[in-house]
Formats: C-alpha cells, structure tokens, sequence
C-alpha cells in the first residue's frame, strides 16, 4: 500500500482511526492480506537503530502514528498527518466491527492469566463475538510453528498480537508467508488494558502528550528506564531531523539561484 509522508526514516499513512477500520474491513471482504503497525516515539526510537525493524515497518501494508507526542512533532515538520491511531484504540474500534460483522478473533500475547482475563472481559462486553482461539505471549519464538499452526487451523480473520517489540514485529515478519490470517495487527499492551490489569490513559491526558506519563505511574519500576532514555532520544531525533531539514533547504535555495 502507497504511504502517505516519510518522517525520521520511516514511511507513514496518514488515516484517522475510521478509515483505518473501514480499509480494514474491505480488506477482509476482498480477502486481502494486510499488516497494521502503530509507532509511538519508542518505537521509532527503536527502528532508527534497527535496520530490520525499519524494514519491517516499512514493509508493513498500513503504518500509522500512535501518540500525541509523535503527532505534534510531526506536524511541526508540516506531515500530513489526520491523527495519531494508537493501537489500544484501534484494537477497541475492530473489536466492534467484529461484532457487528461476524469477523473471527484470535489473540495472541500477554501473560496466560492476563489474555484469559481479557477475553472473558471481551465475550462479557460483546455478547457472541467470535473468539477463535488465543495463546500468551511466552514461548519459544525459534519453535514457534505449533503457536502458527494452532492459529491457522483457527481460521481468523483478525490476529491481535499483544506482544513487546520487537518480539510482535519479528513474529509477524517471520511467519508472514505461513500465517493463513486476512489482518494482522500488533497491539502491545492493549490486551492488559482490556483485562484489567493497567488502564487506558483518559483522551484529554494522552492529547496533551502525557500519555507515556499515565502508564509510567502505573508501572513505574518497570517502565522508567525506558522513558528517561526514549524521550531524550526521540528529542535528539526532532533535533536531528531539524538539522536535516535545514541543510536540504540551505542546498536547495542555493542550487535555484
């Protein structure tokens, strides 16, 4: 699929959270494979020093911006982009279409406890949704042809894979050919919210861009760490990208007189 803008290395689409659902949903009636990543400022934290990561987001059919943060920044370079999509909300919205169109579910990811809790809660909420099958995240990715299997011979249409990354991003580029799945989709932590475990940030908090600060008070001990640097490192990057922009500027007025 054509992306939209390029920013910081990686090539994004610029849909709202409805078009992605609708291009989601046509996809599946025209049986058309597709793959859906959401970044946040990590993860293109991530793939600047990752080249293969980089190319699997690059490969991936729909890329979309995921924070508020990343969708300011952006913006502040003049990208086209509509809104950030994260994956917690697009995993919600698909979660109603597959309600209402019968699609079949198959979750992937998260601790054993935590992904049944999240789909007693999901079967409570929409009452005769098609849950097909799920497994937990822990398990040897090197042998990891049951997990595959059991998934196929569970026929979804939707593959929710609630893992870390880069651990859901190599699953998928792995498997990609053997998986017998119309859309596949790395949602991360999403399946925690949907079982209790952590809670979603409120709108108005994520929109103000301390999304990253409502989940650090949650998990503080595990998650700041990996803040403290992610943000510092995604500031180096704007900076980068400022520094770029300039030169390429300075060049091109320089070369048009």
């Amino acid at each position: 699929m054509d992306k939209d803008f390029s920013y910081m290395g990686l090539n994004f689409n610029s849909f709202n959270l409805n078009e992605i659902v609708t291009k989601v949903s046509r996809n599946i009636y025209n049986k058309e494979s597709t793959t859906i990543f959401t970044l946040n400022s990590e993860l293109i934290v991530r793939a600047s020093k990752n080249e293969e990561l980089k190319k699997i987001y690059n490969s991936s059919d729909i890329i979309t911006i995921d924070s508020w943060v990343v969708y300011y920044s952006a913006k502040l370079f003049k990208k086209p982009v509509k809104e950030p999509v994260s994956a917690a909300r697009l995993m919600f919205k698909l979660l109603e279409a597959a309600n209402k169109k019968g699609y079949k579910i198959y979750c992937l990811g998260a601790k054993e406890e935590a992904i049944k809790k999240a789909i007693k809660n999901i079967k409570e909420k929409y009452n005769g949704i098609s849950i097909v099958g799920y497994h937990n995240g822990y398990f040897d990715f090197k042998k990891d042809r049951e997990v595959v299997r059991d998934i196929n011979n569970s026929e979804p249409d939707i593959l929710f894979i609630a893992m870390s990354s880069p651990l859901k991003e190599y699953f998928i580029a792995k498997n990609k050919d053997r998986l017998n799945v119309l859309v596949s989709i790395g949602v991360g932590g999403a399946i925690d919210i949907i079982a209790g475990i952590c809670s979603h940030a409120p709108r108005w908090v994520s929109k103000i861009g301390l999304e990253w600060f409502y989940r650090l008070i949650q998990e503080p001990r595990r998650l700041w760490k990996r803040y403290l640097f992610t943000n510092a490192e995604f500031m180096y990057l704007l900076v980068k990208e400022f520094i770029k922009i300039k030169i390429l500027h300075k060049k091109y007025q320089g070369s048009s007189k």
